[in-house]
């Protein structure tokens, strides 16, 4: 008995926690933010991407790596960090990331649309044209759901 224990207790170590890092952020409207694993954090809404192509269904607005949002009753706005192939077909961000590594996403909720990959510049033009003013917060510092 003793050992069936021990083998038990073995191969629950060695075969770790997967997933137990994995979280969900509400947002407004049904839309969220998944962390699938450590670069994998992207949004996702409960209707499809109004894109205007009928035979398309797809639910992922803000592919990964969203690194900070900022959203009102009509808006969400997502900052993603760039992830690069590391040569061993795993994805990671740059380890000294610049303004050239970040792109930008405005998702109008009430019509499921959503406009990018934007550059900083284009961001803050539509961001006046929209009367908003964006301040980001980090994924880090927002509620997490398990």
């Amino acid at each position: 008995m003793k050992h069936f224990i021990l083998l038990i207790l073995s191969c629950l170590i060695l075969s770790g926690c997967a997933g137990l890092a994995d979280y969900t952020i509400s947002l407004e409207n049904g839309y969220r933010i998944d962390r699938l694993s450590a670069h994998q954090i992207q949004i996702y809404g409960e209707e499809p991407v109004n894109d205007r192509k009928e035979n398309t269904i797809n639910y992922l607005y803000v592919p990964a790596k969203v690194a900070a949002v900022w959203w009102n009753e009509q808006y969400i706005i997502a900052k993603q960090l760039h992830l690069k192939s590391n040569g061993r077909g795993v994805e990671e961000p740059p380890k000294k990331p610049s303004d050239a590594d970040y792109s930008y996403w405005i998702i109008e909720m009430n019509k499921n649309e959503v406009k990018g990959p934007l550059t900083l510049k284009e961001l803050e033009s539509d961001s006046e044209q929209l009367g908003i003013n964006v301040v980001f917060t980090p994924i880090e510092k927002l509620k997490k759901e398990p």
